[in-house]
This record gives structure tokens, sequence and C-alpha cells, in this order.
């Protein structure tokens, strides 16, 4: 199994707006494609108003690659995508992940909320997660993983913690 992330941020003086326009364009990939995207605000407090992530799991990337494919040439979509992008600053950034073999295949990150924690490959001997594209040299894992680092990584181990939860 393999987890998509897109990771976008809304101009911080329309994030009540640019949020309706994420779950509105989630919406619509969902109702189009095969695509089952769901979609996260962060929600810790590390100041990042306006952070958002869209994420979807699957097991064939070229079946994930012909459906984005499919998605950029249905003539409806481009105002859907373009009324989202209007609102967001920044460089999208896409992180896909490799999940460990044992991964059952109704996996989530979470129903409700969840925490990813991001590090070098070397934190740990067996990391849950590795990088397929986005991230090179990092390793990923999830509060819901049974394999977590033996202490908690912080900043200073060269990590990312971050706390999501659901609005699509």
């Amino acid at each position: 199994m393999q987890l998509f992330q897109r990771r976008r941020w809304i101009q911080p003086d329309q994030v009540d707006v640019g949020l309706d326009a994420f779950v509105r364009q989630l919406a619509w990939i969902d109702a189009h494609t095969g695509l089952a995207m769901a979609g996260w605000r962060r929600s810790d407090s590390a100041g990042t108003t306006g952070a958002i992530l869209a994420s979807t799991t699957y097991d064939d990337h070229a079946w994930f690659l012909a459906e984005v494919a499919q998605l950029q040439t249905l003539e409806d979509y481009a105002p859907v995508n373009e009324a989202a992008a209007a609102l967001m600053v920044g460089e999208d950034a896409f992180e896909r992940w490799d999940s460990p073999a044992d991964t059952p295949d109704e996996w989530l990150p979470g129903e409700d909320w969840f925490r990813q924690t991001t590090g070098p490959l070397g934190l740990t001997r067996d990391p849950p997660w590795t990088n397929a594209e986005g991230a090179d040299g990092l390793v990923s894992w999830f509060r819901a993983d049974e394999q977590q680092p033996d202490e908690a990584p912080t900043a200073a181990d060269g990590c990312r913690t971050e706390e999501w939860s659901r609005i699509h």
C-alpha cells in the first residue's frame, strides 16, 4: 500500500473560504474519479494556520497515476481546481510513502485525526513508512502504528511532528 499526501497552505486572510474551496474540490474529485480523498487541517500549535493536507491510499501506483491523468482531462474540474488554487499560497508539497508489508488493506492514517512524525532514515532501525517520493532520505510513522521510535523524536533530531484533524 502507498499513502499519497499533498500539502497546501491557504492565504492567511482567506482561511475559511479556502477551507470551503478545498473541501468542495476533494468532494468533486471523489464524485468523478475512483480516488477516495481525505481532507485534513493541521491542528497542532505550530503556528500553521491554513495548513491543509489531502491524502489517499492505494495499492497500484499506475492506477493512481491514471486516475490523476483522467482527472486532469475532465472539463468541469478546471473551475473547481482554480477556485481552490486561487486561495493558496506557496508551492504545494507532495509526499508518497510505502507502507510496511504487514499493513492491513483498510489502513487509514486516522478516522478523525492523526499524528505524523517524519524524520531522518537512521532514526529508527525498522521505520514503518519509507519514502517513495517527495521526502528523500526520510521515514514517517503514525500514532496508530505499532512501531514507534524508542524515544519521542523532536525537531532537534531533524523531525517534524504534525497533528491533523479531518475536514473531509
